[in-house]
Formats: C-alpha cells, sequence, structure tokens
C-alpha cells in the first residue's frame, strides 16, 4: 500500500525533488573548478557523492519553487544552475592560475622545460615548479577557509539564492573577463624577479665568453641559471603567500559582485 502512494507523495513533494536537482547542478559546476577540491581524476568517487550532500544539506524546503511546466524553461534553469556554479568556483581558481603560469615562466627561463609533469586538473603538461607553485597555493587557499566561502556561497547564501531564480544576464561576466586577464600580468609580474636575474645572467656569461673563449659557457650557464632561478623562487614563496592571501580574502565580495547580490 505505501508503494503505491509513493507516486502521490513524489508529485506532491515535486518541487523539492527540483530544487535538489537544481542544486545539484549548482554544485557539480562549483566541484570541477574549485581548487584542491575540483581537480585529479581519482576523485570522482568522492567528489559527486559529495555533491549530493552539499545539495542535500543547501535544500531549504521553504524557499522552493514549483516544478516548471515549460521544457524550455526546465532547460534553461539547468543550465543556469551549472553556470552559477561554476562561475563561483572559477573566482580562486583564476588567482591560482595566475601563479601557475608564473611557475612555468621561471621554469621555461631557467631551462627546465624539459622535465614536464602532466597536471592531473587539466591534463596537460606542465613544468616542475608551476605544479609546485600550484600545490603551495591550493593549501594555503584550503588553509585560510577559501572553500568554505565558496561552498556557503554557491549553497545560496542562507537562502538568498533560490534555486530557479537565477537568470543568466544578472551574472558580471566583464568581472570574470577581468580577473581573467590579470592571470597574464600577475604570471610576469611575479616571475619578474627570476627573468630579471636570469637575463642579467645570460648577459654576463656572454661577457665572459667573450673575454675568456676557452670557458664552455654552455656548461657553466647551464647550472647556474637553474641555481640562481630555484634560489630566488624560494625568496619569493613569502611575498606570494602575501599576495594569494589578499587575492583569496576578496573572494567571497567577487562572488557577490559577479552575481549581483549586493
Amino acid at each position: 500500500m505505501q508503494l503505491l502512494e509513493l507516486p502521490q507523495r513524489l508529485l506532491e513533494d515535486s518541487h523539492l525533488i527540483w530544487a535538489f536537482v537544481l542544486l545539484i547542478c549548482r554544485f557539480s559546476g562549483m566541484i570541477m573548478v574549485l581548487p584542491g577540491i575540483g581537480g585529479g581524476e581519482r576523485g570522482y568517487v568522492v567528489r559527486y557523492p559529495a555533491v549530493i550532500v552539499l545539495a542535500f544539506a543547501a535544500l531549504k524546503t521553504e524557499s522552493a519553487l514549483p516544478l516548471p511546466t515549460d521544457w524550455a524553461l526546465l532547460l534553461v534553469q539547468l543550465l543556469t544552475e551549472f553556470t552559477v556554479g561554476l562561475a563561483i568556483g572559477i573566482i580562486p581558481f583564476i588567482a591560482i592560475a595566475g601563479i601557475q603560469m608564473a611557475g612555468m615562466l621561471s621554469s621555461t627561463s631557467m631551462g627546465l622545460g624539459a622535465g614536464n609533469l602532466i597536471d592531473p586538473t587539466l591534463g596537460a603538461p606542465t613544468s616542475d615548479l608551476a605544479r609546485i607553485y600550484s600545490d603551495l597555493s591550493v593549501v594555503l587557499f584550503l588553509m585560510l577557509g577559501g572553500h568554505h566561502a565558496v561552498i556557503y556561497a554557491v549553497s545560496g547564501y542562507g537562502g538568498q539564492l533560490v534555486p530557479g531564480t537565477l537568470i543568466l544576464e544578472h551574472l558580471d561576466i566583464n568581472l570574470l573577463i577581468d580577473l581573467t586577464s590579470n592571470i597574464f600580468q600577475v604570471g610576469v609580474m611575479v616571475a619578474a624577479p627570476v627573468l630579471v636575474a636570469l637575463l642579467l645572467t645570460q648577459f654576463v656569461m656572454g661577457l665572459i665568453s667573450k673575454a675568456v673563449p676557452t670557458v664552455n659557457v654552455f656548461i657553466v650557464s647551464f647550472p647556474l641559471t637553474i641555481g640562481i632561478g630555484l634560489i630566488l623562487s624560494m625568496l619569493s614563496l613569502p611575498e606570494i603567500f602575501t599576495f594569494l592571501q589578499r587575492e583569496f580574502a576578496t573572494v567571497d565580495q567577487n562572488i557577490l559582485q559577479v552575481i549581483h547580490t549586493q
């Protein structure tokens, strides 16, 4: 008898089921790009059950909207919720991407481009120094609790972002474009000390090769440039962490600006 009443109960609670599905779409978009959580192929076993748990925890019975009768509106709501989650999760990812680019520029200048690793978050080859920068940035992001701010925003700020009420036109894409363009600026600024030092090193080695032609500049310059680059990269880590702390501190503000909840 209870099994026969199940379809009737599902129809009565269709608004809750639909809100739950929309939250799953929103958290799925976030989980794909959130630093420290969205990376790696082996994490699927943990991430997608976590999406269901987070969606269930963020479900508000009093703010659930009725199931739309129009299929076009239904698809638009699904796409919108996924895009909102993706836009919120990509904000801290952009800051880490700038630091990773700085590591790639420094590694290329040092001559470490031959020994590339595979970045599991992108599936593309990346330098070892860029991977170290990226991992340290992710650890700092998690230690500062940045993922808590992102998850709280995706969950709807305690009921302010009702599933199904968001519109793509309300997203501030211009801010995301500006943040993305800053990746190149941040990468060059962070890698500038290493680039300038290695440029001066190559200049001095060129003078030595002209003054003493018997010196094998290639053999001398290769370990010298790597050593100088690694030392300067290590010395610049405190400044990099200070910069990342400022960037991660503005994550919540950027999220509010992107989704226009202010």
